[in-house]
C-alpha cells in the first residue's frame, strides 16, 4: 500500500512551483487543485486560483515571487 502524507506547512512559492510544473506537464488545472489539496490540505489554494495561475503560466511568464511587502511580482520573457 502506497504510504501518503499531508504537509502542514507550505509556501506560496512552493504551491506556485508545483503548480507550474505540473501544468507544464499537460495537467489540467481542476487535477492540479486536486493533487495540492492531496498534499497540503484543503486550505492550500482554490480551483480557481490554480487556473488563473496556469493561464499565468501560458502566458510569456516565467519567474514569480512575492515581495517583502506580500505583494506578488513576475518577470516576463522579453520579445515574441
Amino acid at each position: 500500500m502506497e504510504r501518503r502524507y499531508v504537509l502542514n506547512s507550505w509556501s506560496k512559492e512552493e504551491v506556485r512551483a508545483v503548480t507550474r510544473y505540473e501544468w507544464a506537464r499537460g495537467v489540467s488545472g481542476t487535477e492540479i487543485h486536486n493533487r495540492l489539496v492531496e498534499v497540503y490540505g484543503p486550505g492550500v489554494m482554490s480551483t480557481q486560483m490554480v487556473r488563473r495561475w496556469c493561464r499565468t503560466f501560458s502566458g510569456r511568464h516565467t519567474e514569480s515571487w512575492t515581495d517583502a511587502h506580500g505583494h506578488y511580482r513576475c518577470k516576463y520573457q522579453e520579445g515574441g
